[in-house]
């Protein structure tokens, strides 16, 4: 047995928005890595724990059109990915593309009832229904899964876009309304739990189950939190399970208070030390006499290649304005 767990692949996202068309192909390049590095392993098939497209995204053929070309060198080595729908992929243009993909026969979507069979593997999976959020939701998978078995006699994968709520605080931190949180006891007997719709990588094994949470592969805000996070998926031979980290665009968050013409040289300093394929986030608050000088820099760096987002206010001000984090989650109550 060899697999990869790979989820929350997010294609066409264009976050941030000020640079979206890179951050398209950002995201679109590593999707094929995954599917190149499978081809290269010769792996038996991918799973995918949903959020295969973004909501953000919009129908561009030239897109479909590489994402198709991806799919199809898979098809053609005879790796099936089997997929759930997560979150992102229940409405619309997205929806419409993953069903056109299945027809194709370039992808499966595992279900509850008829599990996908290679060999003595049985895969199992739920998509999250388009039309329920909140408490809602959380109801439908408790009602749905508690009273699930699955009938067959050899190794069982379950995919579910979500967690159970034993692991760490620090992936589930900031979700405690979270409907995709189950208790362990709500979801069917399985050999390896396959998870999403979290961003972070998490693996537990626990008298002889695994519980993986592959995070995403690309980093999916531009935020101090998604600064040094590892993106990638997970190979799975036998019982040994390794993360592969894809090469992803680095960011850069520099936070700092202007006072003097020295703290506007440090800016200049800290983003110099950078590639200019960082995506820097500025967030200065500085004094209003400043802020021309502060302008000119940052549109100057513009000019030469770095990517820059602005998150400016003035310190003179009495209010503070909200930090400006840009998220792709659009559900999380």
């Amino acid at each position: 047995m060899k697999f990869i767990h790979v989820s929350d692949t997010h294609l066409g996202c264009q976050i941030p928005v000020e640079y979206g068309e890179i951050r398209k192909k950002d995201f679109l390049k590593s999707f094929k890595e995954v599917i190149d590095f499978a081809i290269k392993e010769k792996v038996d098939f991918i799973i995918h724990s949903g959020d295969f497209f973004d909501d953000y995204f919009r129908i561009d053929s030239k897109y479909i059109i590489e994402i198709l070309d991806i799919l199809s060198k898979l098809k053609e080595n005879r790796i099936p990915l089997i997929f759930i729908k997560g979150n992102h992929d229940t409405k619309g243009q997205r929806q419409n593309i993953l069903e056109i993909l299945k027809k194709l026969g370039l992808i499966y979507e595992a279900n509850i009832k008829e599990p996908f069979v290679y060999k003595d593997i049985y895969i199992y999976g739920i998509s999250e229904p388009s039309n329920l959020s909140g408490e809602e939701l959380n109801i439908y998978y408790r009602n749905i899964l508690s009273n699930l078995k699955f009938e067959n006699n050899g190794y069982t994968i379950f995919m579910f876009h979500g967690a159970v709520n034993f692991f760490p605080e620090y992936i589930l931190e900031g979700y405690y309304k979270e409907p995709r949180i189950l208790p362990l006891e709500y979801l069917p007997k399985a050999d390896y739990y396959a998870f999403g719709h979290f961003h972070k990588h998490y693996l537990e094994k626990n008298e002889g189950k695994i519980f993986a949470l592959p995070g995403s592969t690309e980093r999916t805000e531009i935020s101090k939190d998604e600064e040094n996070i590892k993106k990638g998926f997970y190979l799975v031979e036998d019982n040994n399970i390794k993360f592969i980290e894809l090469n992803v665009r680095p960011i850069f968050i520099y936070e700092d208070v202007i006072n003097n013409e020295e703290d506007i040289n440090k800016i200049s300093e800290e983003i110099g030390k950078r590639s200019k394929e960082t995506i820097i986030k500025l967030k200065i608050r500085y004094k209003k006499d400043y802020y021309q000088r502060i302008k000119s820099l940052i549109d100057s760096l513009i000019s030469i290649g770095y990517l820059i987002i602005e998150d400016l206010y003035s310190s003179d001000k009495e209010y503070i304005i909200e930090e400006n984090n840009y998220t792709i989650e659009d559900t999380i109550e």
